[in-house]
Formats: structure tokens, sequence, C-alpha cells
């Protein structure tokens, strides 16, 4: 699937090379930026609830009394760098989880295309096609830094998310891949997917519509491998779902003091469909939707004008992928308006843009080569396309997070570094000399919107990651509990040691 051909523009190896370039242009500061990430809030609250409970006492304290995501929850805690006091290891995790989202776009893209569409797909191919999706995520992520660099939401977020795709493409690999390695496929499959169930609740309600038409479109011989699928996927989900936790989160997040909740079941549709339309409305998402789209659709037809169209679907099965590109979209939303009788998250935002983004390029794909067959003879028709899509990608790209990121890496990332680093080894200091109260400088930044978002600098954000002035504030409680100080607070006069 060459989305990057989007473009369209003459097979030179010049011509070839700008949107490449363009893509690394792009994701570029977004890579870079995790060399600079530090951990945050929940990052140290898993680590030293892990100290207080014991690696096993804090995976049942969790799963009774706050979640039942035992997967991500035993991630955040036993696989957690701040808890073995190894706080740099929050950029490695960072830097390796982007390059795996992006090997996950890409490994369901070329499964995708090697199987159920029976089409050649290359590792090169499908890997641009996922950079340019993965360049207008980062470039219109509503809350980029939670889904980026905070640890705990990459984990929350990010892995059950690869969870969802990679269990995608091996599903498909188990469906319509060679026979000899079928059930192989079947079994690996297994795993992502209770990642993707058990990890995070909003994945769990995005794999059903992926469940939904994978049981309509498998081979009737695959249907042994459906049920495998089914049945463990119900296992572990009610596991979860047992987790009285999960019963005592809920009530934290939707208080029966909400004037929706007795009767958020009869809203529940249109406040859902509310909170999309309010979603959509926002132009870099919608823009960057469509920009999704027209890629996908730019490639399916070049697809069919050069004969590599694929079969053609009959009404049934438009209706059954219809459907489920419309509950894969609008599920998050009507979670999110019962569970917390509100809007998703910013944070949940980010991954369904990205699923957004992903099944519109998809759709678009197949609305190129379904709907907009053609003979050669027409492909000049195609070229006063060219300069339109190109300058909506240059648009997009210059007014979202990109220049915002390139930005930050030039202003305020290293000295982000450095205060972070002397902010740490400073209580360590007064931990060891047993100081009862210590009170620390703000951050001082040029900017702060991707890596580093302060309120100083924007209104709109999800969290400020630096301490709250004076000696009250949930960071600051978090400090004093990490590195064991009585009392951490915040002063715009404090100094901040240097050694």
């Amino acid at each position: 699937m060459r989305l990057y051909t989007h473009l369209a523009l003459p097979t030179s190896s010049l011509r070839l090379l700008l949107p490449r370039l363009g893509i690394i242009l792009t994701l570029l500061p977004f890579l870079l930026l995790t060399a600079f990430n530090q951990p945050f809030f929940d990052d140290f609250r898993n680590a030293y609830w892990m100290r207080e409970h014991g690696t096993w006492g804090v995976q049942l304290w969790l799963f009774q009394t706050w979640t039942g995501r035992f997967t991500t929850t035993f991630i955040m805690t036993v696989l957690n760098p701040v808890a073995y006091g190894w706080l740099g290891g929050v950029k490695v995790v960072a830097a390796a989880a982007f390059i795996a989202q992006w090997a996950s776009l890409a490994h369901l893209l070329r499964a995708l295309g090697h199987t159920a569409l029976r089409g050649a797909c290359s590792w090169g191919r499908a890997l641009w096609a996922a950079g340019l999706l993965l360049a207008l995520f980062c470039n219109a992520a509503p809350s980029p830094f939670s889904f980026l660099y905070w640890f705990c939401g990459i984990v929350a977020y990010q892995l059950p998310l690869m969870g969802l795709l990679n269990f995608t493409a091996l599903a498909l690999r188990a469906g319509w891949g060679p026979l000899s390695s079928q059930w192989r496929n079947a079994g690996l499959a297994c795993l992502p997917l209770v990642l993707a169930l058990t990890g995070n609740e909003l994945t769990l309600v995005q794999a059903v519509p992926v469940l939904a038409l994978l049981g309509f479109a498998l081979p009737r011989i695959a249907r042994p491998k459906l049920l495998l699928w089914l049945g463990i996927g119900a296992a572990a989900t009610a596991l979860a779902a047992a987790a009285p936790g999960n019963w005592a989160r809920v009530a934290a997040m939707a208080p029966p003091s909400d004037p929706y909740h007795a009767y958020r079941w009869l809203v529940l549709g249109p406040r859902a469909a509310y909170s999309m339309v309010l979603f959509m409305s926002k132009p870099l998402i919608i823009l960057s939707a469509l920009a999704a789209g027209a890629a996908g659709l730019w490639t399916g037809r070049q697809q069919s004008v050069n004969g590599q169209a694929v079969g053609l679907l009959s009404r049934r099965q438009w209706a059954a992928v219809l459907g489920a590109f419309g509950t894969l979209n609008f599920i998050g939303f009507l979670l999110f308006r019962h569970l917390v009788v509100g809007p998703p998250l910013p944070r949940a935002q980010n991954e369904i843009l990205l699923m957004l983004l992903l099944s519109t390029a998809g759709l678009g794909w197949l609305v190129g080569q379904q709907l907009l067959r053609s003979s050669s003879a027409n492909k000049a028709r195609q070229l006063p396309l060219q300069l339109p899509l190109i300058l909506l990608f240059i648009g997009l790209f210059s007014a979202g997070h990109v220049p915002e990121a390139w930005r930050e890496l030039a202003t305020s990332a290293a000295p982000f570094n450095y205060q972070m680093q002397a902010r740490f080894a400073t209580l360590r200091a007064a931990h060891r000399a047993g100081t009862p109260q210590i009170t620390l400088p703000p951050l001082r930044l040029s900017y702060g919107r991707v890596l580093a978002p302060l309120r100083q600098f924007n209104s709109d954000i999800e969290f400020d990651i630096d301490l709250t002035p004076g000696c009250a504030g949930n960071i600051n409680g978090v400090m004093e509990r990490y590195f064991e100080v009585p009392d951490v607070c915040c002063d715009a006069n404090a100094a901040l040691n240097e050694e």
C-alpha cells in the first residue's frame, strides 16, 4: 500500500526522495526530543508503590483498589525503570516505543497488502506509508506529551494499541497467509490480543469492531482460529472486568453528583455524537483526517490505474466495512460518555485520532480501488490534483506540532533536561542529609509545549509537569514520597543546586 506515492510525482530518484525527506523531517524532532525526556507523576507513583507493596503485592493492591489493567499495570511497576532508580530509562522507553509504533503500523499495512488484498507490499513501502500516518498523527495529536513521552501514558495507550495493530496483522496472516504458518500466526496473535483487551478500556472497545469484521471476512476454514481468539480474549476480559478496582475507579470518575449520572444511558448516544462532532470540528484534526483519506484514495486510484486493483466488494461487504469503520471511530466517545459522563480525556483522544487516521486512509484506499476504476488513458486527469494535495500536507505540517517540536528542540529541550537533572540531584542530596524541607525553583524555559508542557505557555494542556508553587500539590507530594524528603516546596526565588 504505497501511501507515500500520494504525491504522484514522476518516478525519478529525486521525486521519490522528496516525500520521504518530508516524512523524516516531520518525525525527526519528535524522536530527538525523547533524548531529553524525564519521568513524570505516575512514573514515580508506580515506582514507590512497588517499593512499598513489593513486586507482586502491588499487582494485587492495584487490582483491588484502582484498575483491572493487569498487563499494563505489571509493565508500569515491574518494568518501570524509575522503580530501580534509572530515571533516564524513560528516554530509552519513549524512543523505543516511537519506533515500535511506526513498525506496528507498517506490519499491519504490509500484512493487509499481502493477505486479504492479495497485492505486493514491501517492507519499504509499508514503512513509508506508516511514516506518513505517524507524521500526521504527531502533528495533530491533542496531547502529544501524554502519548509520546510520559512513560505511563506510553504503557497505557501506545502498548495496547500496538497490541491491537499486531494482533490484526497476525490474524490476517492466520486467515489468508501460507497454510504452513497459519496456526503459528494464530497462536502468536493471542499475545497481543490479550495486551489490547486488558491493557486499556479504550483499546478493548476498539477491538470489538475489529474482531467483528474479522469474523465476517475470514475464510470459513479459519473460523476455529477466530474461536480461539474469542475464547482467550473473553477469559482475559472477564478477569480484568472482575477487578474490584475497576468499579472503584468508575465510581471516582463518574460520581453520582454529576447531573447527568442518573439518566446517562438515555442520553448516551446523542452526547457521544456531540463529543465526536466537537472532536472532528477542530481544524487540524479534520484536515489531517482528510489528508489521510486523500492519501489512501490517491494510492488506491494509482494502483487501480496501473492494473493492481483487487476484486470488487459486494454491497454486503461494503456494509460490513463501513459499519466497522463507523463503530471503530465512534465507540471511544460512547465509552467515555458512559464512564466519565464527559468527553474522552485528551490523552485518550490521541489514540482515537491515530485510529481515525489509519482507518480513514484504509477506507480511502478502498474507495480509490473500488469506485474510481478507469483505464490508464485517464492518468492525465489526475495531474491537477497533485498541487492541492502537496499544499494540504505542507499547510498541515506548518500549522501543527511539527514547528513546535523543532522550536522546543532548539530552545528548551536541553535546558529542561539540565534543570530536571539538577532538581533530582538536589532531592537526592536532601534525602541523604535528612533535610526536613527543600524549596526548589520552577522550570525556567523559553518554550514548553510538546515535551515539557507548561501552563505559562499554554492554557489547553492536559498536564502541567512542573511543581506547584508553595508546599502543597500533587506533584510536590509525589516528589516527597519517591525521594523520601518530608516536604518539597516550590518558589520562584529559590536557587537550584547545580552541583
